[in-house]
């Protein structure tokens, strides 16, 4: 019988078996990677920034536009059920119009009241009986001054009287601009200000 020969296998000699070894990130990736997300985290806070701007901006604008409205509401309410009113014109007959930061009258139930407006404080004032023991009430901050195209200041208040000391019409003229002694979390200081112009006749004239 002829003896089988067991080949040596050589090439296992010759090429031993490789090492597997898990291969890790560059620091080329890497910084790649941390400048994607960053780029992603960059538009993604600007884009939140600007919603919330939009919203702290219509915030805003709602809260004066009702603060504006509930003012101008009341403004009117006492001016159209007033009688008595001042200040008059140095002359009713040849000019029968007068503007002037304030507005006084006989309310109906039968108190003395004057409006004030006082530009440097921006506000204006609700005064009882201010010929007696006054009680001043704050009725509305923020108000800046109007001004014309010449640059003149334009008082809020505009009566136009009829038949002497008669009021025919009173126009109240508001510019409602923001407020800095009112700080909140949710108003925005990029709304522009808001102007508002009413009229009203008084009742004693029917």
């Amino acid at each position: 019988m002829i003896a089988s020969l067991s080949v040596p296998r050589l090439h296992r000699a010759a090429c031993p078996q490789r090492r597997r070894h898990s291969r890790a990130f560059s620091i080329v990736e890497v910084l790649l990677a941390i400048s994607i997300t960053s780029l992603l985290l960059t538009s993604l806070l600007a884009a939140l920034s600007a919603s919330f701007r939009a919203y702290q901006a219509t915030t805003e604008s709602a809260s004066r536009h009702t603060i504006a409205r509930l003012t101008m509401h009341r403004l009117l309410a006492l001016l159209r059920t007033g009688t008595q009113f001042g200040p008059y014109p140095a002359n009713v007959i040849t000019d029968p119009i007068i503007q002037s930061d304030y507005v006084e009258f006989v309310a109906a139930d039968g108190t003395f009241v004057r409006v004030e407006y006082r530009p440097i404080e921006e506000a204006l004032y609700v005064i009882v009986d201010p010929t007696g023991e006054a009680n001043e009430e704050l009725l509305l901050t923020g108000v800046a001054p109007v001004y014309d195209s010449e640059g003149e200041r334009v008082p809020p208040f505009t009566l136009q009287y009829v038949r002497g000391p008669l009021l025919y019409r009173a126009t109240v003229d508001l510019l409602i601009a923001e407020d800095d002694a009112v700080d909140l979390a949710l108003e925005g200081s990029d709304v522009p200000p808001l102007r508002m112009v009413a009229s009203t006749m008084p009742r004693n004239n029917m």
